[in-house]
């Protein structure tokens, strides 16, 4: 059964994302402690600029490497088309990275005053850019052992960059405070690259015989070269905009309210990405190639009702525990200075259950060669979220950047869901409605209730305990089983 598939390879991918999450709680607690409003603001700017920079400059190249392989794999995997994949990979993807590492150099000024709003930040951009191009070749590796369906070798390379990376925080944030965190953030992308790089190299490379001489010696396909220019020509368009908009909302912020705001907003997009940093890319490293391989519509339609039902099961206790305890959660974790993020958290966290269903239909578009069309949608939703921002922040504060993480995908959901209804006669099995409609009643109560300690985590309780109802008896059966067996 496909949802059986699923749940397993994501579990793999995710147990490591455990880690990474309980991590970076405790990464949260010490940058509090020993950085404070402006220090996580710092910090969260510098990462959140890295990658969408190498984001940027990779291009959806990566994705386009992966769909090519997958539809190569066969019986028998060939070698020799392998090696000129990636040989027609990299030929695109060294020129670009060089093109952009020498330009963020060049306009380290303009780049540095409009992503933190002081020029006296600078040291800070330029010690965290030299890590692009480890960031992009990393990516790279990791994009090759998704491609072979590597999920063990995944997880297992998640977990060991964990664990050096917490290793190398705590005495740098401890003796050299916020320009520790700095270098930090700068080794980490160091780290995470050898790691990917070695699991590739091991369980890629050598398992298929594949090596960098083949790979040197291989010609450029043309064929392969224009369908990675498609990839190319979506992400550097989807990519260019998305990174204006990303910079431009949260430049916007700390012109008009100062970085110390987006500091009081970093408890919340720190535990929502550790959550959905740990589900959606789990996922998404099984999803993508396994669409890549769907027949028809009709079996599209059938992995996507799984991704809904599965990713909705996981998300809403998430949700529900995450509104019901931010009260001692943030001071717990963080700082009393952050306690302001508890006002802003039950309505972040409530339309995460919009963005795991956003993900869901995404992930449709790429495998199936409806880029162009995905393209405007990518448009029209990083419009929105930046128009809502630009009017909405002067008048309403953090409330204006949080109807980015809400009103957004909202929106979003439904205009996917009517769009694949509408392309692919996507319908949702009567039993996911079920789960779908009671993942909303949750978030309209907890939403009403959310003011009344007492009583929310009262009803906290008493939502989560219909859940398991709600599973179909063989799902029943297959959790109580992984829990006798555990």
């Amino acid at each position: 059964m496909e949802i059986k598939t699923l749940a397993k390879n994501t579990m793999i991918l995710a147990s490591p994302k455990v880690l990474k999450f309980l991590v970076g709680i405790l990464r949260a607690k010490l940058i509090a402690v020993f950085l404070g409003l402006t220090g996580a603001g710092i910090i969260n700017q510098l990462q959140t600029t890295i990658r969408q920079i190498a984001t940027f400059t990779l291009t959806s190249l990566p994705e386009g490497m992966i769909k090519l392989i997958a539809e190569e794999n066969g019986i028998k995997i060939d070698i020799e088309k392998i090696a000129k994949i990636i040989k027609t990979y990299l030929t695109i993807l060294i020129p670009l990275t060089l093109l952009v590492t020498f330009s963020g150099y060049i306009f380290a000024d303009e780049i540095t005053l409009y992503v933190f709003g002081d020029i006296k930040f600078k040291l800070y951009f330029q010690i965290g850019f030299v890590a692009l191009p480890i960031s992009i070749l990393s990516t790279s590796s990791f994009a090759l052992l998704k491609a072979f369906k590597e999920i063990k070798f995944i997880a297992y390379a998640e977990v060991l960059i964990i664990l050096l990376n917490l290793i190398l925080f705590i005495p740098l944030i401890y003796f050299y405070k916020i320009t520790g965190a700095v270098i930090y953030v700068t080794l980490t992308f160091f780290i995470t690259f050898f790691v990917y790089y070695s699991f590739m190299k091991k369980n890629v490379f050598k398992k298929h015989n594949i090596t960098f001489k083949s790979i040197r010696k291989a010609i450029i396909s043309v064929k392969y070269m224009k369908e990675l220019g498609a990839f190319m020509g979506f992400g550097l368009v989807a990519g260019t905009y998305f990174i204006f908009m990303e910079i431009t909302t949260r430049s916007i912020v700390v012109n008009e309210l100062g970085i110390k705001k987006l500091g009081v907003y970093a408890p919340i997009t720190a535990w929502a990405s550790l959550f959905i940093g740990f589900i959606l890319p789990s996922l998404n490293t099984y999803l993508f190639p396994r669409l890549s391989e769907a027949k028809n519509d009709k079996d599209i339609t059938a992995v996507v009702n799984d991704v809904v039902r599965l990713m909705t099961f996981a998300t809403l206790p998430f949700v529900i525990i995450g509104i019901s305890t931010r009260e001692w959660l943030i001071p717990l974790f963080y700082s009393k200075d952050f306690m302001e993020a508890s006002v802003y958290l039950p309505f972040h966290f409530s339309a995460l259950l919009f963005t795991i269903w956003t993900f869901s239909f995404k992930q449709i578009f790429a495998p199936t060669g409806r880029l162009k069309k995905f393209l405007i949608f990518a448009i029209i939703n990083h419009s929105l979220s930046l128009g809502l921002v630009y009017f909405l922040v002067p008048k309403l504060g953090l409330f204006g950047y949080l109807s980015k993480f809400t009103i957004t995908p909202v929106f979003t959901a439904i205009v996917f869901y009517l769009f694949w209804k509408n392309e692919i006669k996507f319908k949702l099995k009567k039993e996911n409605i079920k789960v779908v409609l009671y993942a909303i009643l949750c978030v309209i109560l907890l939403l009403l209730m959310r003011d009344i300690q007492i009583y929310l985590q009262l009803l906290a309780v008493v939502l989560l305990l219909p859940l398991f109802f709600l599973l179909k008896k063989e799902e029943k059966d297959y959790f109580l089983k992984k829990i006798k067996r555990n």
